[in-house]
């Protein structure tokens, strides 16, 4: 176990269960950083008990630790969309990396954090590994930590409930046979969900999915891998609408 007595703590929370374990588990730990630093990028697009619960989990760690230091943005992918022009494909993610990535890593060396803990579980080992290869300059001072790799997302819900005492809604919602249908507490839509994911958005969030398909018509794309899937689950606006009556006959 790595050692976080006297350290500076970076602690990004993602509104989501597995960063919200990592805090749980560092309370549980009993080591008391020097500073721990909390750091998130709220979404207009979250879930609507996102902010509550990021909220608790920052008022959960002034409890425990002498100097936590809390950090909230606040964007909208729409937004975000609308003004680029475009939805990413979903191997692209400027959204993340512009509204998230980037400021988070100027905070951490604005206040010279030395270890940042990320929420990675053992199903995601090539996460892991993945952010280990790509270390770059701006980790030469800073550690990465993965304190919960050796659990699974069923005990991050366990610590979670115990210490914070719930968590989104979202997670709770379940197919018939049980199984979870948001396992991941995204915007809704994220421009990486399948066609079944964004079905399940337009159906549990609808307000949510009618402004992204808004901007889809707005923007002339699509959300998801598959055009032809989103076109016949969301339906094809009709661009030619606004054409001109000569270009109507071309």
């Amino acid at each position: 176990m790595i050692d976080l007595n006297g350290k500076i703590v970076s602690l990004p929370l993602s509104g989501g269960i597995n960063s919200a374990a990592v805090l749980c588990w560092l309370i549980e730990s009993g080591m008391k950083p020097k500073e721990l630093h909390l750091y998130y990028a709220h979404f207009e697009e979250h879930s609507p008990s996102t902010l509550a619960f990021v909220h608790r989990q920052m008022g959960e760690a002034k409890r425990y630790f002498d100097n936590v230091i809390c950090t909230i943005t606040y964007n909208s992918v729409l937004e975000f969309f609308e003004n680029a022009k475009m939805i990413p494909h979903p191997r692209n993610s400027p959204c993340s990396r512009l509204l998230k990535i980037e400021p988070m890593v100027t905070h951490n060396s604005i206040h010279g954090v030395q270890v940042d803990l990320i929420g990675f579980v053992r199903t995601e080992k090539r996460r892991i590994d993945a952010m280990n290869e790509s270390r770059g300059a701006s980790d030469m001072f800073m550690t990465k930590a993965f304190p919960i790799e050796m659990f699974d997302e069923e005990w991050c819900f366990e610590i979670v409930r115990k210490l914070i005492g719930w968590y989104p809604f979202i997670y709770d919602i379940r197919s018939i046979d049980g199984k979870r249908l948001f396992k991941h507490n995204n915007c809704l839509p994220c421009k990486n969900m399948t066609i079944e994911q964004m079905e399940a958005v337009a159906y549990w969030f609808p307000i949510y999915m009618a402004k992204a398909h808004e901007l889809s018509i707005k923007l002339q794309v699509y959300w998801g891998r598959d055009a032809d899937a989103y076109y016949t689950t969301f339906g094809k606006p009709d661009y030619e609408s606004d054409q001109c009556e000569v270009c109507k006959f071309d």
